[in-house]
């Protein structure tokens, strides 16, 4: 089957249609004048003047390359989708980002690729970090764009193989400009922006940006509201001609009170059918969250051939929680089985970053090569604590939620602190050894992955270390035409499990993890603004500790016994094509094909959540003639069926209650597609209006499928948004 897809994909890219062979930019669009790239300089990664889904280049390489030099699969969303599909968060891209599953929980959101979760995060390509609780709120208005990288990326320190998400921060700009956007839609959602930049001296050589947004809505499950506040700063200073200095800073501020969508299902599984506005928390719930980052970026030029960049970045987060919920199973005949919990939560993260790297390239055999190399290190410092009481059973019919407690209600019953420090050397070399052939080798060692944990007493509870590992990579691209090419790629990470040990006692340290990808593709390019690609993809993990049935778990044995000997697989195949069909419609479309399981045990699926078909497409066209200035775009989100495997307790006879055995059981989301569309009217260069609509056919399903007792959350019912944007 996946031979078989691959070769209609490989038709489809292979087959240039005319329309692509001249494709010029949309006449109802102000276009900015392009900048010249040199041999020896590197094409630009900002996007925002651009009127185009398609970047000209990406950094999540480090260097920036066009996509058809990186032998991966990669997702750009550019300002201007943003713009048009109204994307305001992070979860809003990755709901549009080919290949991306979202798995909802009460407090936040997971995104898995490929089966596996993405769990990590970049900007501007420095040091890779941590996605943290509360990342999907990520506000975009401070962003140029947004891509994702599939599979293994362990040559830039990906801890994961789903993918890693890299955020392109908006620059400053010289020329001065100031922009502003006012929205206003169902669910009481209100949202302002302002966003200005220019020059800060005569010479233009110091320059500024500062955007601002607050945002204010209600959500589904009544009465939950969000709302927020951000601000994002950068300077950028010309020191000398050859040297750039950034310094920049964010804040974002979240409160979202009344929440709680996850619902539960009957003792017997099936579901209870509540209405999509159902709140199983109590009106006082909130959840209160602020991020503060600063970051500085200095990139120097050591002459036409080599650059030095080195990026620093600190990021302090904090969060409480303050919430009642509704938990368990009701009797679909007594309606018992549910309780009423207070969960009150307090945590605090500090991340710092530094990524210092060489990149240049060198002329041999009568052609050009590229080189990077660098070191980068990343420590954070997680403090968590948290209590979770009963307070008593509860009626999911007649919801009465208990009275506020305070916060905190008492003395913290659990909690724990972590630390992580990691470092490693990286370098890739992009070797063209002949015509129409480009090599790229690399490799990261580790110097330092250490982890420990303590628990609220100051007692080690847990504690790893890992060095001296390398992790290769290696791929090769090869230029079919001037338009189409050909690559291959085996790409790998590792994930420390040095706090497991195995027989016999008192045990040794575990090896790490090995995840490798190898990927098979072909990408084209007939236009600086439509690229097609197609890819088979197969991600290997293998490894993972089991535990030793000869040595039964014990609390003075700790991390021991175990083997190594797990194995998930995970393949499949990615297609995408997008950008500018004809000089008045663009485009992006994305389907992903994924069989995952999980060898050791009979090939059941280790990731269920995630649907073997997931199709994404969205298209905006600009009208012309007497119909000039007017805009129209739709869009579909389908997916065929995925499950959530888990179990409940049998009906018991003897007793009339759901007690008995437990019993596995699937949770079933059946395949459903999700529409949404836009009007838009340019009423000039600079001014616009535009209606958004999402779940334009008001569709009832869930998103995501949890347990019996909780964790099932509706799709989001039809909401429109009008938009008016302004330039001056």
């Amino acid at each position: 089957m996946h031979a078989r897809a691959l070769a209609a994909a490989l038709l489809f890219v292979l087959a240039e249609p005319s329309w692509a062979q001249s494709a010029p930019p949309a006449g109802d669009a102000a276009v900015l004048s392009e900048v010249t790239v040199t041999e020896q300089s590197a094409p630009s990664v900002y996007n925002e003047a651009r009127d185009s889904y398609v970047p000209k280049a990406v950094e999540v390489g480090k260097a920036a390359q066009t996509l058809r030099e990186i032998p991966q699969s990669v997702t750009v969303v550019t300002r201007q989708r943003m713009d048009d599909q109204a994307l305001r968060t992070l979860d809003d891209v990755m709901q549009q980002t080919t290949g991306v599953t979202r798995e909802e929980t009460w407090l936040d959101t997971t995104y898995l690729s490929r089966g596996l979760q993405i769990t990590n995060i970049r900007y501007d390509g420095g040091a890779a970090g941590s996605a943290r609780s509360g990342s999907r709120s990520l506000d975009m208005a401070q962003f140029d764009s947004v891509s994702l990288l599939r599979g293994a990326d362990g040559l830039f320190g990906a801890g994961e193989a789903g993918g890693v998400i890299n955020f392109t921060y908006k620059r400053a700009l010289a020329q001065r400009q100031t922009q502003v956007l006012m929205s206003g839609g169902t669910l009481n959602n209100y949202r302002a922006e302002i966003d200005g930049t220019g020059a800060l001296n005569a010479e233009g050589s110091l320059r500024g940006r500062f955007v601002a947004v607050h945002h204010d809505r209600s959500e589904m499950a009544d009465p939950s509201r969000l709302k927020r506040q951000m601000l994002y700063g950068v300077l950028e200073l010309d020191v000398g001609t050859d040297t750039l200095l950034m310094l920049g800073g964010s804040y974002q501020k979240d409160r979202n009170t009344g929440f709680n969508a996850s619902l539960p299902r009957y003792a017997d599984g099936s579901d209870i059918g509540l209405p999509r506005d159902t709140n199983m928390g109590a009106p006082w719930n909130w959840i209160a969250r602020e991020n503060k980052t600063v970051f500085a970026k200095l990139e120097h030029q050591l002459s036409n051939d080599w650059q030095l960049k080195a990026q620093l970045r600190h990021t302090r987060f904090e969060e409480g929680v303050n919430a009642a919920e509704i938990e368990g199973t009701p009797d679909p005949i007594t309606l018992q089985g549910t309780d009423w919990w207070i969960h009150q939560n307090q945590s605090r993260a500090r991340e710092t970053s530094l990524d210092m790297h060489l990149q240049g390239g060198f002329d041999a055999w009568g052609r050009r090569h590229d080189v990077i190399v660098g070191w980068d290190m990343q420590r954070t410092n997680d403090v968590v604590r948290s209590l979770w009481p009963r307070i008593g059973p509860a009626d999911i019919f007649d919801r009465t939620p208990p009275a506020d407690p305070g916060y905190p209600l008492g003395n913290w019953t659990s909690g724990s602190q972590t630390r992580n420090q990691k470092s490693g050397l990286y370098g890739s070399l992009r070797l063209r050894p002949v015509q129409d052939w480009a090599v790229v080798l690399g490799g990261r060692y580790t110097l330092q992955d250490r982890n420990t944990q303590h628990g609220m007493d100051g007692a080690l509870n847990a504690q790893s270390r890992e060095s001296h590992v390398f992790v290769p990579y290696a791929g090769v691209v090869y230029d079919l035409s001037k338009t189409i090419s050909l690559y291959a790629s085996t790409a790998e990470i590792y994930q420390s499990q040095a706090g497991k040990f195995s027989a016999p006692l008192p045990g040794t340290p575990l090896d790490p993890v090995r995840v490798r990808t190898y990927e098979l593709g072909i990408k084209g390019e007939w236009t600086k603004d439509l690229i097609a690609s197609a890819a088979l993809f197969r991600t290997e993990k293998k490894g993972q500790a089991v535990v030793d049935p000869a040595y039964p778990q014990t609390d003075w044995r700790g991390g021991c016994c175990y083997f190594r000997d797990g194995y998930q697989l995970s393949q499949g195949i990615d297609l995408e094509l997008t950008g500018r069909v004809t000089p008045n419609l663009q485009v992006a479309v994305g389907y992903t094909f994924n069989d995952n399981e999980d060898k050791r045990k009979g090939d059941a699926q280790f990731s269920t959540v995630t649907p073997r078909h997931l199709f994404k497409a969205w298209a905006d066209y600009r009208l012309g003639g007497a119909w000039r200035g007017w805009s129209m775009g739709a869009g579909v989100v389908a997916q065929s069926a995925h499950f959530r495997a888990s179990g409940i307790n049998a009906y018991n006879p003897g007793t009339g209650r759901y007690d008995g055995a437990w019993t596995p059981y699937q949770f079933t989301s059946p395949g459903h597609a999700v529409w949404s569309a836009r009007l838009g009217y340019a009423v000039n260069p600079d001014w616009s209006i535009a209606m958004n609509v999402g779940n334009l056919f008001d569709k009832t399903y869930y998103s995501t499928v949890g347990y019996a007792g909780y964790g099932n959350f509706y799709g989001e019912k039809r909401t429109v948004t009008v938009t008016l944007k302004g330039r001056f």
